[in-house]
């Protein structure tokens, strides 16, 4: 919904070029949209618009500097309504991509696109993968990822639900299953004591709307700490992108002004 609203609010150039996003959410039109969102309230709207386009532009275009050093699989951990197959027909060229998701999810969005009459790539693969009873290993292994070969995995929008050592299970996992060269590209959350008075404001006010309707924000990470806990596990080449680089990026001279919350993080790292 917020890559949607994204689309349709901000200014020109889009962070991120979404038009399947609003499909995808199970509207019809951009009223019914913008209805919906308005009565949300999100806190910090224009922000959020920016963190959720922002977070999968930097990770498509840390996959398409990846592709041409060699990477031709794609692996979408938790890929819920990610568009990337249908927008991106220009990397879709030359990768395997694999949408790693809860069942359940997975069906919800598979019945989206039927009904929408999209033509889905053949070398989009969905891997269903229920975390309580299987491993991320097995599910790869299962939907046919070749592990012998480079992967680029992008897993955003998800550790703040997991707790601590879930994250770190996983991402222990990927630095396992992964051949070495491959690389990862993740999204978290720093914790909200190490913040501005305003900023933790809007952590916790996010974090108490996921509460609510049964989804709490369960992890937070020091950037310092989860890089020596990322080089423990088998990853190194590790770049921090915060607020900072991502201004420099993407936001510098915007005339919409759109900046991001200063809880956003992201890291990109290679296997061994």
């Amino acid at each position: 919904m917020l890559r949607a609203a994204h689309y349709l609010l901000d200014a020109e150039p889009k962070i991120l070029a979404d038009p399947f996003a609003r499909s995808f959410a199970g509207f019809s039109s951009d009223e019914e949209l913008l209805k919906t969102l308005d009565a949300l309230a999100f806190p910090d709207y224009a922000r959020m618009r920016t963190l959720f386009a922002l977070r999968n532009r930097y990770a498509e275009d840390e996959l398409g500097q990846a592709v041409q050093r060699g990477i031709s699989q794609y692996i979408i951990l938790g890929a819920g309504l990610d568009s990337f197959v249908y927008r991106r027909p220009d990397l879709m060229r030359t990768l395997e991509v694999y949408e790693v998701d809860h069942p359940a999810s997975q069906a919800w969005k598979r019945e989206r696109v039927a009904e929408l009459r999209i033509e889905t790539p053949a070398t989009l693969h969905y891997v269903p993968v229920d975390f309580e009873r299987e491993t991320l290993a097995k599910g790869l292994e299962a939907g046919g990822v070749n592990r012998s070969a480079l992967a680029f995995f992008s897993w955003l929008g998800v550790t703040q639900y997991l707790t601590p050592e879930a994250v770190l299970r996983t991402l222990e996992e990927i630095a396992g299953v992964a051949a070495p060269g491959s690389e990862l590209v993740f999204q978290f959350v720093v914790p909200a004591a190490t913040l501005s008075r305003e900023e933790r404001a809007v952590v916790t006010a996010l974090a108490t709307g996921a509460a609510r309707v049964g989804e709490p924000w369960l992890s937070f990470f020091e950037p310092g700490d989860l890089e020596r806990r990322l080089r423990l596990v088998g990853f190194r080449q590790i770049f921090h992108f915060g607020p900072e680089q991502a201004f420099q990026r993407y936001l510098l001279n915007r005339t919409d002004g759109l900046r991001l919350p200063a809880y956003f993080r992201m890291m990109k790292a290679r296997v061994g």
